[in-house]
């Protein structure tokens, strides 16, 4: 069951639902620029694509309106590039040519995702 569909169940008439999801993989910079991208294939290719479809699928089929939207980018800064491979460890693992590239980044280095939010009103 689609996760917003579920929670319509849950709210009170003319309740608000706010969404908040990443729609770009995380982007790797430094002072001199890009570093590279942190590639997460099986998100960008699957996951962020169900969860845009299950949110035009709601709003379709007249569960809820779009009031707003906005997106925005997100930062997060590391004081070096160890602190930078530790935390995302997990996500670069494979992805050695991006850890010895952010190795040789100038500090500091941080993170970038594009965010979306969108605010839905409960209709039906």
């Amino acid at each position: 069951m689609n996760a917003l569909r579920h929670v319509h169940t849950l709210l009170a008439p003319d309740g608000v639902v706010v969404d908040v999801h990443p729609v770009t993989e995380e982007q790797v910079e430094a002072r001199e620029g890009v570093v590279g991208t942190i590639e997460e294939p099986d998100w960008v290719n699957v996951d962020l694509p169900n969860a845009e479809a299950g949110v035009r699928r709601v709003v379709a089929e007249g569960l809820y309106a779009l009031e707003a939207e906005t997106a925005y980018d997100v930062l997060q800064y590391a004081d070096g590039a160890e602190e930078l491979i530790e935390v995302r460890r997990d996500l670069l693992e494979g992805q050695d040519v991006l850890v010895a590239a952010i190795r040789a980044a100038q500090p500091p280095v941080w993170t970038r995702m594009r965010v979306v939010m969108r605010r839905l009103r409960v209709v039906a």
